[in-house]
């Protein structure tokens, strides 16, 4: 699979993300589209110790692997993410996982 950055039309699919953190709680919302229909939905429930910044990262990585397990051949993606900053910190991070 590869990722793209460009318009919808060109990739086979299209992933939205989002992180949050509010006062009840942290979580990360996944939608995936093929074709203009949504193939696939995720709710991630996280720890309240997780930031709104991990939240978002997390979103992005999670849909990868969601993206990544669909049975499309010559697979790409375009992630629209509200966050550009994670997308960019996402190419270059080394990550600690949360104990």
């Amino acid at each position: 699979m590869r990722t793209s950055e460009g318009n919808k039309e060109d990739s086979s699919l299209q992933i939205y993300t989002d992180g949050s953190k509010t006062e009840k709680g942290v979580g990360s919302r996944i939608a995936i589209y093929r074709s203009g229909q949504n193939i696939r939905t995720l709710l991630l429930e996280l720890n309240k110790k997780y930031t709104n910044n991990q939240a978002e990262q997390l979103a992005i990585l999670k849909a990868l692997e969601a993206a990544n397990n669909t049975h499309i051949a010559n697979k790409t993606a375009t992630i629209y993410s509200d966050r550009q900053t994670k997308l960019d910190m996402l190419k270059t991070a080394k990550y600690t996982p949360i104990q």
